[in-house]
């Protein structure tokens, strides 16, 4: 993705301020990076939770229609036809029952997995780094503050040398730290766009899917049967109507 500004990697050894301060920027955008994908996240998540439960609903309400016969209403008698459909429309429903499961199938794998990862890997792997580069920097600063309050008289030179090889290490260490961290961090603005992208294409994908699907499965026939239905539920209504006093 061409113009993407990334932090100099070859300046982390002067560590100017120049260099702080544009830190300082990308670090804000990480920030607001991470506080979009959470929303994000947990919008998609909902829409993942909802698509179980209307899944699970959906099987649910097949169940119970093949369950039908074995009801005993007091008013109700036996009524084979009544029992006829609504076998029937449990069969309908169990394709959709079946459409719904594989979208939600579908949404985990393309949908959740993709911001899922972008979340828990590399926002938290930045996260990380930056707890770490922040203790090293912090080490640092102390062994600087050390080796400044030493004495040229008083402190022999063994400890001036345990303090200038402190001051050494430390800064090797956050050199080191702050070369890895600025590389994640630069890593995140080529990796944020697809990041976001990728888990609405799963979406939409499955969605696609799932609509072709059903398509496939409500076939002439079951629209057939929907119609005969509907034409026999309109003439009941309008005969209950007429009965009223």
């Amino acid at each position: 993705m061409p113009g993407i500004e990334k932090l100099p990697i070859e300046e982390t050894l002067e560590d100017s301020p120049q260099t702080r301060s544009l830190l300082g920027v990308f670090e804000e955008d990480t920030a607001a990076i991470s506080n979009y994908c959470t929303q994000l996240y947990q919008a998609m998540h909902r829409i993942y939770d909802a698509q179980n439960e209307l899944s699970a609903a959906t099987h649910l309400t097949s169940r119970l229609l093949k369950e039908y016969d074995k009801q005993r209403f007091p008013l109700g008698g036996d009524d084979e036809v009544m029992s006829s459909t609504l076998q029937q429309f449990a069969k309908v429903i169990d394709e959709l029952s079946s459409c719904h499961a594989v979208l939600s199938t579908q949404l985990a794998d393309a949908m959740m997995f993709p911001i899922t990862q972008f979340k828990e890997r590399d926002l938290k792997e930045i996260l990380t780094l930056k707890e770490v580069f922040q203790i090293a920097s912090d080490d640092h600063d102390t062994a600087i503050n050390r080796y400044s309050r030493l004495s040229k008289k008083r402190d022999n030179d063994k400890v001036r040398a345990e303090a200038v090889e402190d001051v050494y290490t430390s800064r090797k260490k956050q050199h080191q730290t702050m070369m890895h961290y600025f590389c994640s961090l630069n890593t995140l603005q080529y990796k944020k766009k697809t990041a976001l992208l990728e888990p609405l294409l799963g979406y939409m994908q499955a969605q696609i899917s799932f609509f072709k699907l059903g398509s496939e499965n409500l076939t002439q026939q079951w629209e057939d049967f929907l119609g005969t239905i509907g034409t026999s539920v309109q003439k009941h209504i309008f005969m209950s109507c007429t009965q009223e006093p």
